[in-house]
C-alpha cells in the first residue's frame, strides 16, 4: 500500500511527491555546469578579420563557454558621419567581429558611450539589435538604459544589467526624455565627482541614492527572471583626484579599486547579482569573492585598439591582462580560472602621432589580444594575485594559468 502524506487540504501518495520532487531537480539540476566567459574591456574600431584574418584563431580558443562577455567601449560611427565628431567611434563592422568571437552578451555602458552624442547611442542601439546582440547599459530613456538584457541559453536564462560612473559628458547620461548611459553618480559630500577635478579628500566618495536604488531596483528585477545575474561597471571614480592625473603620474590609487566601491558591489550583490565585472582603469585590480560571488574589480583590456596620441594610458601594464573562466555546479561557484593575456603596442602600417581621430590600418590593427606565456604570464598572473590578496583571495598560479583557491569560503 502507497504511503500517504497530508498537506494541509492536499493528500498525496509518497510516489506523485517523489514525481514533484523530480520535475524540480529537472527544471534546474544541482549536477548542471554553467561556464562564463569574461573579458576585459574591448576598444575596437573595426573589423580585425580583414586586416589580421589569421588572429581570430589565436582569439577564439580564449572565449568558450555559455556566456562570452565583454565591454564594447566606443560608439558606433555611421558611412557618411565625421570621424572628427567623436573619440573613440567604430563602424558596425567592428560588432560583427566582436560576434565572430563568440560574445553573446554585451555591456554599452563606459564613457565613451555619448562619444557621438545622441547620434551615436542610436546608431549602437541600432546595430546591436540588428545582429541580435543582447545588451544592456545605455536606452533611448533612462527606463531602456537601465533595463536588464536577457540572454536565453539551452542551460537557462542570464541577466545583464549596466552602468557608468566618472567622466560621463555633459549629457550623456539617459533622463526620461533622453537617450544615454545609465550612470551611476557618484558624489563626495554632496557635491558631484566626475573624476575630472580634484577634490577634497573628505568626505569620501558615495553613490547617489536615487541612482543607486534604481540600479538595485534593475538587478532584483534581473534576480526574478533569471538563473544568472551579471552586473557591470565601468568605473573611473577611484579617491577624489581626477582619472587623467591618476595615470599619467602612475599614482598608486589607480592599482586598487576605492573603499566606496567595495561597499556597493557587496550592496550589489546583496540584491541578486551572481557576478559582478568591472572595466574602466584600464589595467588589472583583485578580485573578491563575497558570499560565494565573484566581484572582478577590473579586468583591463581585451582588444585595445587606442589611439597613439593618448599617453596617458600607455603604461606597460595597460597591456596586459587576463580572461577569467567562471564555472557554476548548479547554483553554486564552482571554480574560477585565468588565462593571460598580451596585446601588441604595434600595428601594421604607419601611426598617426598627431590625430586622434584617424582609424587607420595602425589603429585597427595593434591591442590584439594573444595568450601570454613564461616569464611574462607568470608577471602578469602574480600581479593579479597580490592585488586579490587584500580581499582574502588566494590566487594560485600554475604554470601558464592561475585558478582562485575557493576551498573553505563561503
Amino acid at each position: 500500500m502507497a504511503t500517504i502524506f497530508k498537506f494541509g487540504r492536499i493528500v498525496l501518495p509518497a510516489t506523485c511527491l517523489a514525481l514533484v520532487f523530480a520535475i524540480g531537480v529537472a527544471v534546474w539540476p544541482q549536477s548542471q555546469t554553467f561556464n562564463f566567459t569574461v573579458a576585459g574591456q574591448s576598444m575596437i574600431r573595426s573589423d580585425f578579420r580583414v586586416h589580421a584574418p589569421n588572429e581570430l584563431a589565436t582569439i577564439t580558443p580564449l572565449l568558450k563557454g555559455d556566456v562570452i562577455f565583454t565591454n564594447f567601449e566606443a560608439t558606433v560611427v555611421e558611412k557618411g558621419q565625421s570621424l572628427q565628431d567623436g573619440r573613440f567611434l567604430s563602424p558596425p563592422e567592428a560588432l560583427d567581429a566582436l560576434k565572430a568571437l563568440g560574445f553573446n552578451l554585451l555591456a554599452l555602458s563606459d564613457n565613451h558611450s555619448f562619444d557621438l552624442k545622441v547620434s551615436g547611442v542610436q546608431n549602437t542601439l541600432r546595430e546591436v539589435k540588428s545582429r541580435n546582440i543582447v545588451h544592456a547599459g545605455i536606452g533611448n530613456n533612462l527606463e531602456e538604459a537601465a533595463a536588464p538584457g536577457y540572454l536565453k541559453t539551452p542551460k537557462g536564462t542570464v541577466a545583464l544589467v549596466a552602468m557608468a560612473s566618472g567622466l560621463i559628458a555633459e549629457g550623456g547620461s539617459a533622463t526620461a526624455a533622453r537617450p544615454g548611459v545609465n550612470e551611476l553618480r557618484i558624489e563626495a559630500g554632496g557635491k558631484p565627482n566626475e573624476s575630472t577635478t580634484l577634490l577634497p579628500p573628505e568626505p569620501g566618495n558615495e553613490p547617489n541614492a536615487e541612482d543607486k536604488q534604481r540600479i538595485l531596483g534593475s538587478i532584483r528585477e534581473a534576480r526574478q527572471h533569471a538563473d544568472f545575474v551579471v552586473v557591470y561597471e565601468h568605473n573611473h571614480v577611484f579617491l577624489n583626484r581626477p582619472f587623467g592625473a591618476l595615470f599619467s603620474e602612475e599614482l598608486p590609487e589607480r592599482l586598487a579599486p576605492a573603499d566606496w566601491l567595495k561597499k556597493w558591489t557587496h550592496e550589489e550583490i546583496d540584491a541578486g547579482a551572481d557576478i559582478i565585472v568591472m572595466h574602466g582603469a584600464p589595467l588589472i585590480h583583485g578580485v573578491e569573492i563575497y558570499h560565494n560571488r565573484p566581484i572582478f574589480y577590473d579586468l583591463g583590456n581585451f582588444i585595445f585598439n587606442v589611439p597613439p596620441t593618448n599617453i596617458q594610458l600607455d603604461e606597460p601594464i595597460n597591456w596586459e591582462s587576463v580572461v577569467a573562466h567562471v564555472e557554476f555546479q548548479g547554483k553554486n561557484l564552482q571554480s574560477i580560472t585565468f588565462q593571460p593575456i598580451a596585446m601588441n603596442k604595434v600595428g601594421q602600417g604607419e601611426p598617426d602621432l598627431h590625430d586622434e581621430h584617424t582609424n587607420n590600418l595602425f589603429l585597427q590593427t595593434r591591442g590584439l589580444p594573444k595568450p601570454a606565456s613564461g616569464d611574462q604570464a607568470r608577471y602578469i598572473l602574480e600581479r593579479l594575485a597580490d592585488a586579490s590578496r587584500p580581499f582574502g583571495t588566494k590566487v594560485e598560479v600554475k604554470g601558464d594559468a592561475a585558478e582562485i583557491n575557493l576551498k573553505g569560503r563561503s
